[in-house]
């Protein structure tokens, strides 16, 4: 890496604001061509800072192998925001060529009206068939750790969802009883074609870190989280104005799981140790 290059990386990665300020006042062409000469880290981590259009626009740019190396580290919802205004060709290109994991989901927040639940869950979302056993259902936890959070989903042959518990919950259970005997059949849940503005106020975020989106069918389609709505609101907030009962329920939510953050780093202790434990006894 030459010097000159060494010091754009290192310079956006540490004044990003700065370098996405000078790169909307460049030509189109000429800002895909910087971005195209930083790491894909980087450059996925500098996208956001950019307005929207310019940001699609730049990827647009770009050959399909630079594109999609900046797109695998980022996030879905983010990838679907920038593909949402690109020419439909283009973005059909660019999905062929993604992770099958990550151009899969994608493609469901794509399918999805803007400023909806849909638009914005995370089409990741760990499940457990309603017929597993306790045992069963560890065992997939250890498949897929990246997606596990604090709520497992229980969903029945059609993924429609049937039931929610808690890591904790599943972890103390006995091996061998059966899921749907120990989830709550009472969830909480969001439609896919909520606006944004009724997902903000949802009562459920008082008491409730995440909670699932489900299409009109009942079937589970992602989920939503706090930490992700409280980005959401911050970013619509000239849209929302000064809307009380959307900050006020919000906030609540906060407060509530910052009094579990000790108790979710057991859980995640529990998760990561227990399932051997447990299949031995």
């Amino acid at each position: 890496m030459s010097a000159a290059a060494a010091l754009v990386e290192h310079y956006a990665g540490t004044y990003p604001d700065e370098i996405s300020r000078a790169l909307e006042r460049l030509d189109p062409v000429d800002a895909a061509v910087v971005v195209s000469a930083l790491p894909p880290e980087r450059a996925a981590a500098l996208l956001p800072h950019l307005a929207a259009g310019r940001a699609s626009r730049v990827i647009g740019d770009l050959p399909l192998d630079v594109a999609s190396a900046i797109i695998g580290p980022m996030r879905i919802d983010a990838v679907a925001a920038l593909l949402r205004r690109m020419d439909p060709a283009a973005v059909s290109r660019l999905l062929d060529v993604l992770p099958a994991e990550q151009a899969r989901g994608t493609r469901l927040l794509l399918a999805h009206a803007p400023g909806t639940a849909g638009a914005v869950m995370n089409a990741h979302v760990f499940t457990v068939p309603a017929a597993a056993t306790v045992a069963d259902a560890r065992r997939l936890l250890e498949t897929a750790p990246e997606h596990l959070y604090y709520y497992v989903y229980v969903v029945d042959a059609e993924h429609r969802l049937a039931g929610v518990l808690d890591i904790a919950e599943l972890m103390q259970a006995p091996p061998g009883e059966p899921v749907r005997a120990i989830a709550r059949p009472d969830v909480t849940w969001l439609s896919a074609d909520a606006p944004l503005e009724s997902v903000f106020a949802h009562p459920g975020w008082r008491t409730l870190d995440a909670i699932p989106v489900v299409d009109a069918g009942r079937r589970l389609l992602g989920v939503l989280r706090h930490r992700r709505m409280r980005e959401l609101q911050e970013q619509s907030r000239p849209i929302l104005g000064d809307d009380r009962t959307v900050r006020t329920v919000m906030a609540l939510g906060e407060i509530y799981w910052l009094g579990l953050c000790g108790l979710l780093q057991g859980i995640a202790s529990t998760a990561t140790d227990s399932p051997a434990r447990g299949e031995a006894s």
